[in-house]
């Protein structure tokens, strides 16, 4: 047969975390106790030492060491580091300071804690005396044990009150916690409709009711439960009233029993025997009821301890499924958006590959057109070399002419000056009427001297002009090369009017851009931030000459174009900008002619001032003959230096040269050699 061991059995209910050392089996007649891993109970407790105690068995006595840092408590009573202490069955053993681990000590082993019934054998050699005290002390520990029996039984009403009161705060628990599950889970599949706006909204409403259904669902099962729950509490409550109601009175009964019990002991000591023997069977007969109450209650006890561990295992099932289930949403949703990823990422790679083909197009063309336009500026640089080639060659050609031209006049005024001295001294005596007639032939000599002057400056601009015709005659077969067919202004979809060239390299009209601006300050194709703005002369060049080789219609329609847009433009605008223009380039052009000298009319007249004396005829006739074949000498000299007005209708801003012909008074749109 097996050997029965002892059991120690918790006072109180522990948490979840200890919940397996509520009820603790002495397996082995040494059985130790402590935190540490080589104890055949371990106890995770800091206030529980690594080697804590030791229960073993002692013949017929079970005794506990005490190995403690803090000592174990036995009754209210501490034991001490280092000593032991013999076991009663029904001792209340307390491991550790703070009572957490608060065990009774139960041990059912006949041979070492002998029954009541074995004790209550009485010695037949014993007198009368010893008898009655016995039967006394018998008694009292029969209503001693009646009164424990009851209070075990309020006890245990109690435990499973506090049972369900726990058990109806997991319930609240647990249906808090479906609650705010099942809202996460719904809210999570709001936020993630798709579709339309109206059938995300019905999708949506749907979702809502179900919610609302589940959840009120939830909460009429939760509150059944709970309501039972409470209608068990209330009752085992009523049951602890009625058992303390029950404990008063049996507490006032026994009293009266015993005193009763007294009195016939002592009056009837005679039948002692029967008295002892009723009074075994009665206390057998209670003891047998105490049992079955007891083994009631720890079955009951039992019983919802059951529920609650099932109750408990069944929510871990219902979250576990839902983690599941989410698990599973989860990764739909997330295969789902790598799928689009994946999808966005193809559509993203296909785009970026027929970009990179146009913009391969598109830098091959613009190579290309740059290449054209290099080999187009190449050539017009060549030309230009040529032309300024020329240009100084005349220019150096009227320099010379100029200061022969400037030392014959110095000549013929030493001759004139001789001359009119001689006449000085000769006519001193002449009349005031002589004096003014010569006087008048100076004058004359004066405007002729102007007239030839002119004269000679016209043949040197007729000279220039005839000259620079040859030479722009061939560059206009290549610039018609260079005309391309955009340009055009893409905010009033007409030809550049003032085109303006953008720091981004696109052009646009410079009334168009200076509009645009007033609304965004950025391109309006390719939306860089305007920066800088700089005037394309080339681009109106180019359109003029187009212009020009259209038809009529055409013409007209330009020539209405640029009226309509300077009635729009702010006149004191496009003045300002034509002085600050024309100081800067006038400035410019001075340096680069500083080398040119200009004989002035004014010069020759305050040198002509000096001789105001009187001058016949004859010397007039030899200063205009002389002058004239200077002038003639002169007539392939210098060239570009005078002004030449442009075709008729042609814009000229009043400052700058024609880059064409070099001549100041119009531009290279209005150029008469174009």
């Amino acid at each position: 047969m097996e050997e029965p061991f002892p059991t120690l059995v918790s006072c109180k209910p522990l948490t979840s975390e200890y919940s397996h050392l509520q009820e603790i089996k002495l397996s082995s007649s040494n059985f130790t106790v402590g935190r540490g891993l080589d104890n055949l109970l371990q106890i995770p407790l800091l206030s529980i030492s690594r080697e804590h105690c030791k229960l073993r068995k002692d013949e017929n006595n079970w005794i506990i060491e005490d190995y403690s840092m803090f000592g174990i408590i036995i009754n209210k009573k501490r034991v001490g580091k280092g000593n032991m202490e013999k076991l009663k069955h029904g001792d209340i053993i307390a491991m550790d300071t703070t009572h957490t681990f608060v065990y009774k000590f139960l041990c059912e082993d006949e041979e070492v804690m002998p029954t009541p019934s074995k004790r209550m054998k009485l010695d037949p050699n014993s007198n009368n005396t010893d008898f009655i005290e016995d039967m006394k002390e018998k008694f009292e520990q029969s209503q001693n044990n009646e009164i424990k029996h009851l209070e075990e039984k309020i006890n245990n009403t109690n435990q499973i009150k506090n049972t369900n009161i726990l058990l109806k705060e997991q319930m609240q628990v647990h249906m808090v916690r479906k609650m705010n599950l099942l809202n996460t889970m719904f809210a999570t599949k709001i936020e993630n409709l798709t579709g339309e706006k109206d059938e995300k909204e019905r999708q949506r409403v749907l979702l809502v009711k179900e919610r609302d259904a589940q959840l009120e669902t939830l909460k009429q099962d939760m509150e059944g439960k709970i309501n039972e729950l409470k209608e068990q509490i209330k009752k085992h409550s009523e049951m602890e009233t009625d058992l303390f109601e029950e404990n008063e009175s049996l507490k006032m009964k026994l009293a009266e029993e015993r005193a009763e019990f007294l009195l016939e002991l002592n009056r009837e000591s005679s039948v002692k025997q029967d008295v002892i023997d009723k009074l075994q069977a009665k206390m057998k007969e209670k003891e047998k009821m105490r049992l079955k109450e007891k083994s009631e209650f720890m079955e009951i006890l039992k019983k919802k301890t059951l529920e609650l561990r099932l109750e408990k295992d069944k929510e871990l099932q219902e979250l576990k499924e839902q983690r599941e289930l989410m698990e599973k949403d989860l990764t739909t949703e997330l295969n789902n958006i790598k799928k689009n990823l994946k999808e966005q990422v193809e559509i993203a790679e296909k785009q970026k590959q027929e970009a990179q083909l146009q913009l391969n197009e598109q830098i091959e063309a613009l190579k290309k057109l740059e290449n054209e336009d290099k080999a187009k500026m190449d050539k017009l640089k060549h030309e230009r070399e040529e032309m300024e080639k020329k240009l100084r060659e005349s220019q150096m050609d009227a320099e010379k002419n100029i200061k022969e031209l400037k030392a014959r006049v110095t000549e013929r005024e030493v001759e004139l000056a001789a001359l009119a001295a001689e006449r000085i001294q000769k006519q001193a005596e002449q009349s005031s009427e002589v004096i003014h007639s010569l006087q008048e032939q100076l004058e004359k000599v004066r405007k002729e001297l102007k007239s030839v002057e002119n004269e000679k400056k016209l043949l040197q601009e007729g000279a220039a002009v005839s000259e620079s015709m040859g030479e722009c005659s061939k560059s206009l077969g290549a610039i018609g090369d260079i005309m391309e067919s955009e340009l055009q202004c893409t905010i009033c979809a007409e030809l550049f009017i003032c085109a303006t060239t953008l720091n981004c390299s696109h052009s646009f009209c410079k009334y168009c851009i200076n509009m645009w601006k007033k609304k965004k300050k950025d391109c309006p194709i390719c939306r860089t931030p305007i920066t800088s703005e700089c005037k394309s002369l080339v681009l109106d060049s180019f359109i003029e000459k187009m212009v020009e080789s259209l038809t009529p219609e055409m013409k007209q329609k330009r020539q209405d174009m640029l009226d309509a847009r300077k009635e729009v433009e702010s006149k004191a605008v496009i003045q300002g900008n034509a002085r600050t223009s024309r100081r800067y380039d006038s400035y410019d052009e001075e340096e680069e002619y500083s080398d040119i000298e200009y004989i002035d009319e004014e010069e020759v007249e305050d040198d002509c001032e000096i001789y105001d004396l009187g001058i016949d005829d004859d010397v007039h006739w030899e200063l205009t003959d002389e002058f004239d074949s200077d002038s003639g000498s002169d007539g392939t000299g210098w060239i570009g230096g005078g002004r030449v007005a442009g075709r008729e209708g042609a814009y000229y801003g009043g400052y700058g040269r024609c880059y064409r012909c070099g001549a100041r008074g119009h531009w290279a749109p209005g150029c008469p050699l174009a």
